[in-house]
């Protein structure tokens, strides 16, 4: 037998079969080549692309979710295409940026960490929506590499959650009956 601990987010105790939350978004590598024919304007609209995608895809989700969820998911969704993360992370895909051309990926990457550690230093209710910040960068990644957004694994059954973490945005859609 094979014990788990953690904290729960339902009361009670349950069983059944375990579902695995997937492994957190690996970093992107740094000081990646660009290839040459790769111009900052179609890395800027891969950019642009993947925020609406994400953006697109929360807003779903939060029109099927319940009150206090709708408005977490919603948040979030604006998050995602927040002007101020793109355009940052766009500049960061200029040869002219400090440190040179990053690739989207890592573009986006920095870009949600400066954004991120400016909210932690405004402190309070800012700082809490750090996590939100984490979660979109993690989400629009996944979008730029093709794969699947993180997120909680379909199931027709009711299952346990086994995750080292779980984003707002997710935390909003769990339904504990199930």
């Amino acid at each position: 037998m094979q014990t788990f601990s953690g904290v729960g987010v339902a009361p009670g105790r349950v069983l059944g079969p375990v579902r695995q939350m997937p492994k957190p978004v690996q970093e992107p590598r740094e000081n990646v080549n660009i290839p040459a024919d790769v111009t900052v304007e179609s890395q800027g609209q891969r950019i642009k692309d993947a925020a609406k995608a994400v953006q697109a895809e929360l807003r779903a989700r939060a029109a099927t979710a319940s009150s206090e969820g709708k408005e977490v998911l919603e948040a979030t969704a604006l998050m995602a295409a927040d002007p101020m993360l793109v355009k940052s992370a766009i500049r960061l895909l200029s040869p002219e940026a400090p440190g040179g051309a990053r690739t989207a990926e890592r573009a986006i990457w920095e870009a949600a960490a400066t954004v991120a550690d400016s909210l932690k230093a405004l402190g309070g209710y800012m700082a809490e929506r750090v996590a939100d910040v984490l979660d979109v960068r993690a989400r629009i990644v996944s979008e730029l590499r093709g794969l699947p957004a993180p997120g909680i694994p379909a199931s027709d059954v009711p299952f346990i959650l086994a995750a080292e973490d779980l984003a707002p945005a997710d935390t909003a859609t769990l339904d504990p009956p199930r």
